[in-house]
Parts: C-alpha cells; sequence; structure tokens
C-alpha cells in the first residue's frame, strides 16, 4: 500500500479550549487508485491533507496520536528534514487556491523551474526548459511564450493547470488534490478532473482527491 493513514487524531488548542478536528481517521490509498475523500466544510478533510504533508501549523495544531504509513514508513517519527525531502519528491499537493498559492511577483516559469534547481540542481535555463515541458503536459496554450507571464494573467482554470504542474513535477508516487476545482465553472472543472484522472493513470501514481461533492 502506498498510503496508509491510521486512527489518526488531530487537535487545534483555542482561547474556548480544545478542538478535536480530526478524531480517528483512517484510510489507504495505492499506485495508480484515486481515492475520494467527501465531507462537509469544517469536517477535517483539508486539516487531514495537511498532516500527512507535514505542513500542519503546530501550534496551534497538534497531531495527539495515530500513523501516517507511506511506503511502510511512518511520517510521524520522521525527523523535519527527513519530512522536506518526502515533499514535492515523493508526494506533493494542489491547493485550492491557486492564486493565493502561487507567488504574485514571480513568473510562472521562475516557479514552475524552482523545483528543478532546488531539488534536482538544474542550471535557470535548463529549469525554464523543464517548466515549458510541463505547461505542454497540463495542456497550457503556447506554453514557450507564456512561461514568462505572471499568475494574474491567467484564467482561473489556467493557473490551476499551474498548480497540477508543479505538483508533477518531481513526478511524485502521490498526489493531495484539495478541493482543486471549487473556484472554478463547472466546464472548466469537468477538464480539470479529467486532466487529473489522466495524468494519474499515466503516471501511475496514487491520487487523495478532497471534495465536498462528486456531482
Amino acid at each position: 500500500m502506498l498510503l496508509e493513514v491510521r486512527d489518526l487524531r488531530v487537535e487545534f488548542r483555542t482561547r474556548d479550549g480544545i478542538a478535536k478536528a480530526v478524531n480517528g481517521v483512517e484510510y489507504a490509498v495505492d499506485a495508480g487508485q484515486t481515492l475520494a475523500v467527501l465531507g462537509e466544510s469544517g469536517s477535517g478533510k483539508s486539516v487531514t491533507a495537511q498532516a500527512i504533508m507535514g505542513i500542519l501549523d503546530m501550534p496551534p495544531g497538534r497531531i495527539t496520536g495515530g500513523e501516517i504509513l507511506f511506503k511502510g514508513r511512518d511520517l510521524l517519527k520522521l525527523k523535519e528534514d527527513e519530512r522536506r525531502k518526502v515533499r514535492g519528491a515523493e508526494m506533493a499537493m494542489i491547493f485550492q487556491d491557486a492564486l493565493s498559492a502561487l507567488n504574485p511577483v514571480l513568473t510562472v516559469g521562475d516557479q514552475l523551474g524552482e523545483m528543478f534547481v532546488v531539488h534536482r540542481g538544474m542550471s535557470k535555463k535548463d529549469a525554464r526548459a523543464k517548466a515549458v515541458e510541463l505547461m505542454d503536459r497540463v495542456r497550457i496554450p503556447a506554453a514557450k511564450e507564456r512561461v514568462r507571464d505572471y499568475p494574474h494573467q491567467f484564467s482561473g482554470g489556467m493557473r490551476q493547470r499551474i498548480m497540477i504542474a508543479m505538483a508533477l513535477a518531481l513526478e511524485p508516487s502521490l498526489i493531495i488534490a484539495d478541493e482543486p476545482t471549487t473556484a472554478l465553472d463547472v466546464t472548466v472543472q469537468a477538464q480539470v478532473m479529467d486532466l487529473l484522472a489522466e495524468l494519474r493513470r499515466e503516471l501511475d501514481m496514487g491520487l487523495i482527491l478532497i471534495t465536498h461533492d462528486l456531482g
């Protein structure tokens, strides 16, 4: 099994006391599979994803129990530098609001290329070429010209494709998509979902789709 979440428990300390955001969540996903995690807003879906990725704000959050087994290793027992090696390279996350997640003062090419400079030691020129390849892969038209554009110059659907490209950059085994179509119209939602399904099959990766509605 690629990922197993066992009896995960997360709580937050607030002025009014302790809020139990996640109380015994369990699920599993293997390579080539898609797991849909459904729930109302505030039910702990995103908190669970952040705990898996190791990006939960602590404090105020705190993981009080459970295991997160990724390729047989309990991520909760790894040191932070070891967790950083897993993020991006082995598992990645597509965030809900692409405009907030992307840096507004850097071109999309710089942001995509940074993954290859930091993790693969590529030159900026080679990293830019890889950025164009990624943009082509997620079907952004005129990628070679648009690689120098800034996030605000893209539509919501195209920004979400850029987020998918960033998640795919290092070809991780697992991608967590946190309500990736929330702010998009119905037609674009379908295109993004079809793209994710196609890439999941092509790369034989695990996909966790967090959503409040499968319709």
